[in-house]
């Protein structure tokens, strides 16, 4: 602990003045006692005192060249990485210099891994030693991530077995500057999880603050397909936007997060979601939407809300705008990967099944029979992505026969041929001519070989009637 005689009463008197004038007995107080007990702890108030009132650097922890910094990391047995400089400008003061530190562990077999960030600003010292150096302002300790979070997309879409608990590395530190928010400085601290010939990034977004000093993790990501989060554009007025890609094989995954103002001390704001679980206007084909966005039929959705953005009008918000933008993300992924030709046929099928298109992929089927045994495979094994739309879809209208087909051989691949058409002659009736068609494709499926029958989730059935 500082001893109180070792600030200069002078400063204490220019702080207090500051604090007083900030309106608020209460942080005056508590801003007055930090200063006293650790000066350190609010560093960040020289910016504001005047030239002869500056808290003196050796209130608290005396500067060190860069050269002293690294010596002290090697004697604890670490070393310093690449550092990010911030310059900050602000009229009337001189240019101000921070230097954000990376410490690494060195690790015998394996990449080293990062323990903590420091922040340092560079300073005018009277000793003609070194008469620029660096003072430590703060830091903050990296904790490593636990693998079945890294691998949590995998499991979820059925890609891989749950994982341990066990605790991954970060390994390298990069600044985020590209339309990153202007509001400080951004770091992304990242490792890479390798899954057979694959690798599984993840990482932690970090911020800066060079006003306070305040350093806090803001977010955990993880990305199946190794694709490093990004800021991504936005319209003016909306609020930033911060994006991670999910995506395990042909089904789109990705989770944007807003830049929220929130009530907190030195860092005033956090990364939020963009949730598909609620709509953002009252209206119930906009629920509609999302209800079919999360069920993975984005093409449908997207359309449906184009349809409800036209007929609300002025009553459309950037909430609503923002929810449709990440169905559009996804939906454009799937319409792309449903229109590209595909040269295995059960592929083809799977890409227009996971995009809705009913109809088309039962056109391919039709085509190709000799490919049936590969396509019958992509129904037997399905994880549950082509079931979770065939429940969408049969919901919004029971009657549709072209889903109602793939129902069907669906059932029939896992639970055999009885079931199947049991479960069809229990659906509406659209289409005399695609029920026989579809009680055709079941019987050619019974001559085939379907072992290890698995348990399949009936489609949902309702009373209500609307077309996608």
């Amino acid at each position: 602990m500082k001893k109180i005689g070792a600030v200069p009463w002078k400063s204490v008197g220019s702080f207090l003045a500051i604090a007083s004038a900030a309106g608020c007995v209460v942080t005056s107080i508590w801003l007055s006692t930090e200063f006293i007990m650790d000066p350190k702890s609010v560093a960040w108030m020289n910016r504001y005192l005047p030239d002869d009132a500056q808290i003196p650097i050796s209130a608290w922890d005396d500067p060190k060249s860069l050269k002293e910094v690294q010596a002290d990391l090697r004697k604890a047995g670490l070393y310093a990485g690449e550092v990010v400089r911030v310059e900050t400008v602000k009229q009337g003061k001189p240019k101000q210099i921070d230097i954000l530190m990376p410490v690494f562990r060195p690790q015998a077999d394996q990449d080293d891994r990062l323990v903590e960030l420091r922040a340092y600003r560079l300073v005018k010292n009277s000793t003609a030693r070194k008469p620029e150096a660096l003072q430590f302002v703060n830091q903050i300790e990296v904790r490593e991530m636990r693998e079945d979070f890294v691998t949590e997309p995998l499991v979820r879409a059925r890609a891989m077995n749950p994982s341990s608990d066990r605790e991954l590395p970060f390994t390298n530190v990069q600044r985020l500057e590209d339309r990153a928010p202007q509001n400080g400085i951004w770091l992304n601290v990242n490792g890479k999880l390798q899954q057979g010939d694959s690798s599984i990034a993840y990482g932690q977004v970090i911020y800066y603050n060079p006003i306070t000093t305040a350093m806090s993790a803001m977010l955990s990501w993880t990305s199946p397909d190794g694709e490093l989060p990004t800021w991504q554009a936005v319209p003016k007025g909306r609020p930033a936007e911060f994006v991670v890609n999910q995506t395990v094989g042909l089904e789109p995954d990705f989770q944007v997060y807003q830049l929220r103002s929130v009530k907190r001390k030195n860092i005033p704001f956090q990364l939020q979601p963009i949730s598909l679980s609620q709509p953002a206007i009252a209206n119930g084909a906009f629920t509609d939407a999302l209800f079919l966005a999360r069920s993975g039929l984005w093409s449908n959705a997207s359309e449906y809300l184009k349809s409800v953005k036209r007929r609300v009008g002025s009553a459309w918000t950037p909430a609503a705008q923002a929810q449709m933008d990440l169905i559009d993300r996804h939906a454009k992924v799937t319409k792309t990967q449903a229109d590209q030709p595909w040269a295995n046929v059960s592929q083809q099928i799977l890409a227009n099944l996971l995009d809705g298109r009913w109809e088309r992929a039962a056109q391919v089927m039709e085509k190709s029979s000799i490919d049936h045994p590969e396509v019958l495979d992509v129904l037997k094994y399905d994880p549950g992505r082509v079931q979770k739309r065939i429940n969408a879809a049969l919901q919004f209208n029971p009657s549709r026969s072209e889903v109602q087909m793939w129902g069907a051989l669906r059932m029939a691949t896992q639970q055999g041929k009885p079931n199947a058409i049991a479960w069809l002659k229990n659906q509406p009736l659209d289409s005399s001519a695609r029920r026989a068609q579809t009680l055709k494709m079941i019987n050619q499926l019974d001559a085939m070989t379907f072992g290890n029958l698995m348990p399949a989730d009936e489609p949902a059935k309702t009373s209500q009637n609307k077309k996608i």
